[in-house]
């Protein structure tokens, strides 16, 4: 039926989205609150008196929303790089039993399928911030920031990825030579 990366993939990427839509949701509210800069809920969505307030709102709304997918990535690199099952030290394994948190300790596939998901919604985010930075609906710092973020954060994953794909070279056997044996009749 379906693929189990598939499904994997399609369950990872329900709670950033949640999180995402309630972000932009409250920080499109909140910022405008901060600013003091009235707004009208219709059924076009949130409309502002003029295009200088939406903007503003604009371009804090999605730099929430950037900080958010920061800080889950950020966390799974975390977990990558101290609760990854094939190099996290025995000491650390041991504590985390004896605290009951051995969930913590997770393996390649559940890291990698989290990060493919966050990773593709700040890529889509960068995306989205260009197009408007470019036609004046947010301000061009927000691209730049979210420009930085997804390239540091790629980059941190793919090395760690580089370090996964070492450690499990070393661990492979070498390869042997074939042996022949020859037993002698008597």
């Amino acid at each position: 039926m379906f693929s189990r990366i598939l499904i994997k993939l399609i369950d990872q990427s329900i709670i950033p989205a949640v999180l995402l839509v309630a972000a932009r949701i409250a920080s499109l509210a909140l910022v405008a609150n901060y600013f003091n800069i009235k707004f009208n809920i219709g059924s076009n969505g949130f409309l502002y008196a003029n295009e200088n307030d939406y903007v503003l709102v604009n371009s804090y709304s999605l730099f929430f929303m950037i900080v958010l997918l920061s800080i889950g990535l950020f966390y799974i690199l975390l977990k990558s790089l101290i609760f990854h099952d094939t190099h996290i030290a025995p000491h650390m394994t041991a504590r985390l039993f004896s605290l009951n948190l051995s969930s913590v300790i997770q393996n390649s596939f559940e890291i990698y399928s989290q990060a493919s998901v966050w990773l593709s919604y700040l890529f889509l985010i960068l995306l989205t911030s260009g197009i408007m930075a470019f036609y004046g609906l947010l301000f061009g710092w927000v691209f730049y920031t979210a420009l930085t973020l997804t390239v540091l954060a790629t980059v941190l994953f793919v090395f760690d990825m580089e370090n996964e794909l070492d450690l499990n070279k070393e661990q492979k056997p070498e390869e042997t030579e074939d042996v022949i044996l020859e037993f002698k009749e008597e």
